[in-house]
């Protein structure tokens, strides 16, 4: 594949997309209460959209996926605060989201020619691959606007403000990404374990079997039988009380899982909360709010939020 060619359509999709709102800043907030009620709603999707599914939420802003009900195209949908924010469509070249920050800036990639592109405030930044590598993908986003991606299939970094990629020093292709946390430091994974990779060289996860989630400075995956918690030091720093499965965590530790087929909430390791509901869920903010999609059938599913609603 020429690499000007996939680049240029990447950018002419993006460029076609309809942009509704500028994005603001979410401020800083305190320390949430530990949440026990949640209060399911349904996020507004356009008419003419179907299939829509939630892969990232962040502070007031979540990010979903979907496709239209009468034409080819795929379609990625931006809310805030529960309402329809920004809404980019694409008919050239199919394009899905992939995460979000509080700030509202999203990570898009696109596969019939591979291109990936960061999108803050109405404009799209093209992340191109390391030294001319056109086939790249974009998997995960931190606070500050850093993006941890493959370029060829290797682990690289885009900072924040920039589309230049960085590899991700000590790994190649063989290598798995899995996070980036808010200071730069990336997690990634080989067959000869998971490491952080930050500034002080690579540090290895104790006991990790399989680590699935990042955010802020934790991580959490398997250890074993149990569902556990890492920090910086690799050191494991908490084991959830009778959780199965480890769908996401936020910045203060909180897990979203799943305990006897049921997904439910730990804010402390030893205490969790069911959410009660049947949606299938995969990101938990900061305040608590859970964010997922209700599945009808293989073309029909609608995105909802459980708001905290109680501490």
């Amino acid at each position: 594949m020429v690499k000007s060619g996939g680049w240029r359509v990447l950018v002419g999709a993006l460029v076609g997309a309809v942009v509704l709102s500028a994005v603001a800043p979410v401020a800083a907030h305190a320390e949430p209460a530990a949440c026990e009620r949640w209060e399911e709603s349904a996020l507004p999707v356009p008419d003419a959209v179907r299939g829509v599914g939630v892969v990232g939420a962040a502070g007031a802003f979540a990010v979903g996926n979907g496709g239209f009900k009468d034409i080819d195209g795929t379609v990625v949908l931006i809310w805030k605060a529960g309402q329809l924010f920004d809404q980019l469509s694409f008919s050239r070249n199919p394009v899905s989201a992939a995460d979000v920050n509080s700030s509202g800036a999203v990570i898009l990639t696109s596969y019939l020619f591979p291109a990936a592109a960061r999108y803050e405030d109405g404009r799209y930044t093209t992340l191109t691959g390391h030294q001319g590598e056109t086939r790249v993908e974009a998997l995960d986003l931190n606070e500050r606007g850093d993006v941890l991606g493959r370029s060829e299939g290797k682990p690289v970094v885009w900072p924040a403000g920039s589309g230049e990629a960085q590899p991700v020093p000590g790994t190649d292709a063989s290598w798995t990404p899995i996070g980036i946390t808010d200071d730069g430091t990336v997690l990634a994974s080989s067959a000869s374990g998971t490491f952080w990779f930050g500034a002080a060289g690579p540090v290895r996860l104790a006991e990790a079997d399989e680590v699935t989630a990042v955010r802020g400075s934790h991580a959490v995956g398997r250890s074993g039988a149990k569902i556990s918690r890492w920090d910086s030091s690799g050191q494991p720093s908490a084991s959830y009380a009778d959780a199965e499965e480890a769908l996401d965590v936020n910045s203060h530790g909180h897990l979203l899982g799943t305990v006897r087929g049921s997904t439910a909430v730990w804010s402390d390791p030893d205490r969790y909360a069911p959410l009660n509901t049947s949606a299938r869920f995969g990101s938990l903010t900061d305040d608590g709010d859970a964010y997922g999609t209700v599945v009808l059938d293989s073309w029909n599913s609608y995105p909802v939020v459980l708001r905290c609603a109680a501490g």
